[in-house]
């Protein structure tokens, strides 16, 4: 083999194995790309993994939240107070309770006799027939029937729910009183003290928020008039509608008889132990030897205002337990054991008494006292409802406490003797404490009127000689004589009636002993119930007069009417 051939095969060779190592490198470089490539895949696959566990789990945890909510959305609309199952439980309480009733009302007309009156003994059948059980106490019947009780008057058909169980609280209840309701027998009791047995009278009307409370002290005897409160705490006294007849000492200075008969707002006696005309007309009122002939509905519980209503044919009024108290409108109040409001001219305590609230929103006709109002108190206290006769014990404060003390214990036991009823639920502060204006003065134009009673539009005077001299539901206007002294003006409205002044005094003085000077010239406004210092002159048939200017002295009650 020639040098040529042998060069030429070793070239070919060394070609040959440069190529199997280029071979063998690509091979490798490839296998090492894949292997790249692969763990590349790999890690982008873990990472899609991984995010897309991160996605489950957020979602997962929104998934739950949306569930919870939805939960309880669910659960809210089935248990809630506006609930699904709450409104079902309501409603089949009120139908059941709607059953109840109508079951009471068939019963009472099924009641009904051919005079057109309730049969007792009928109803008693017939709410037997629906299932229920009856008592019967005069012409009011106890119902029990499906688990309710139920109150009803088988004269008026009015029905009421008599509720059990505890009465929840006002935050301002007074100290030794508690709420209760309205159908509570033990609320009041007016109590006919000759005869020591308990009598009917007007349900007292409720308003707003006020309410019925009862005296939780210890046990006291005599006539228990209704009590009440407003939101503030305020303390109010119920006087039913009555007629009365003075049948002993008209116009005399010497004490004498003042028969009350409850009446209904259509003048109908409630107790069947009451008899006689019945008149509503004061001038119609004819006397036989100081003696009153005719019932006479009270003035202040009628619509006349000229005669001392306004507030329309009501069934009672609400009366302050104690004077005012307070230093304006917005803060006024009806309160034991704390100095009552003073330094105001009549005109002031006018607007005051008008503008006060005692915590309500709905209007209670909330007024200063006036004469008609102050006379309706008096006689009812005078009369056998009240103290049968007593004169009241005059509170001495000097400092013009409220109920004569500043221990709510001591007003209402070892004080019981200033209220109205000798016991915790009379009106007190008639007699003594704080000389009281009434919203009353005499028409006389002098200038006193003008600089304390006002002579804007609604003040207690006025503005023009027409609202100056007209009698409304919040004053009372009397007449001046031709000479304007204390006798003239006295015998120019003697017939004024009902009022505590004419009927039940004499030019000798009033009764009890009690002072009187009836408004004239310089003194033209009222003045009641005398001062802490009166002794023997101080008292609920007190009457004198004073020129309405603010004094440290004086102060006033309001009265509820609606």
């Amino acid at each position: 083999m020639d040098n040529n051939s042998w060069t030429t095969k070793r070239k070919i060779s060394k070609i040959k194995n440069a190529n199997r190592k280029l071979e063998r490198h690509t091979k490798v470089n490839t296998s090492k790309r894949k292997k790249e490539e692969n763990m590349e895949k790999k890690s982008k696959e873990n990472s899609k993994r991984e995010k897309s566990k991160g996605v489950t789990l957020i979602a997962l945890v929104i998934t739950i939240i949306v569930l919870l909510i939805l939960a309880g959305v669910t659960i809210a609309t089935l248990t809630g107070q506006n609930g699904i199952l709450t409104n079902a439980t309501t409603a089949k309480e009120k139908t059941q309770y709607s059953t109840a009733e109508e079951k009471v009302k068939l019963a009472l007309v099924g009641s009904y006799d051919a005079t057109g009156d309730v049969s007792k003994s009928k109803f008693e059948t017939e709410v037997s027939r629906q299932g229920g059980t009856s008592s019967i106490e005069g012409t009011e019947a106890t119902v029990q029937i499906d688990g309710y009780s139920f109150l009803v008057n088988l004269e008026t058909g009015e029905m009421e729910r008599i509720e059990t169980g505890p009465v929840e609280q006002p935050e301002n209840t007074p100290e030794y009183w508690e709420a209760t309701r309205k159908t509570d027998s033990q609320w009041y009791s007016y109590i006919d003290l000759t005869s020591n047995t308990k009598v009917k009278a007007n349900k007292p009307q409720l308003k707003g928020n006020m309410a019925p409370i009862k005296y939780t002290g210890e046990a006291q005897e005599g006539s228990k008039w209704a009590n009440a409160m407003t939101t503030d705490g305020s303390m109010w006294v119920w006087v039913p509608r009555y007629a009365y007849k003075i049948t002993e000492g008209y116009h005399t200075s010497t004490a004498g008889t003042i028969e009350v008969a409850f009446l209904d707002t259509n003048n109908n006696f409630l107790n069947s132990t009451d008899s006689g005309t019945i008149e509503t007309d004061p001038s119609k009122i004819t006397y036989t030897e100081n003696s009153q002939d005719q019932w006479l509905v009270h003035p202040a519980f009628t619509a006349n205002a000229e005669n001392g209503g306004g507030f329309g044919e009501i069934s009672g009024i609400w009366v302050a337990k104690f004077e005012a108290s307070g230093t304006e409108a917005s803060n006024l109040a009806v309160k034991p054991g704390v100095t009552s409001l003073r330094n105001k001219t009549a005109n002031q305590f006018y607007h005051i008494g008008q503008e006060a609230k005692y915590g309500e929103t709905e209007k209670l006709n909330s007024h200063m006292m006036k004469n008609s109002e102050w006379g309706a108190v008096a006689y009812l206290a005078h009369s056998k409802y009240g103290r049968n006769k007593e004169e009241l014990t005059v509170n001495t404060s000097s400092s013009y406490y409220t109920g004569g003390a500043t221990d709510k214990n001591t007003i209402y036991t070892a004080n019981a003797n200033q209220s109205t009823t000798k016991n915790a639920t009379g009106v007190y502060d008639l007699s003594g404490g704080s000389w009281e204006y009434t919203a009353s003065y005499v028409n006389n134009n002098h200038s006193n009127l003008q600089s304390y009673g006002g002579t804007a539009e609604g003040d207690l005077y006025g503005a023009t000689a027409e609202e100056r001299g007209k009698s409304t539901a919040y004053k009372t206007v009397y007449k001046v004589a031709s000479i304007d002294n204390y006798t003239k003006n006295y015998n120019e409205n003697k017939g004024v009636k009902g009022d505590a002044v004419y009927e039940t005094s004499s030019s000798a003085g009033a009764w009890n002993g009690d002072y009187s000077y009836f408004p004239c010239s310089s003194g033209p406004v009222f003045l009641r119930g005398g001062g802490y210092n009166g002794g023997s002159n101080a008292g609920a048939f007190f009457f004198n007069y004073t020129s309405g200017n603010g004094n440290s002295t004086f102060s006033f009650h309001p009265v509820l009417a609606f």
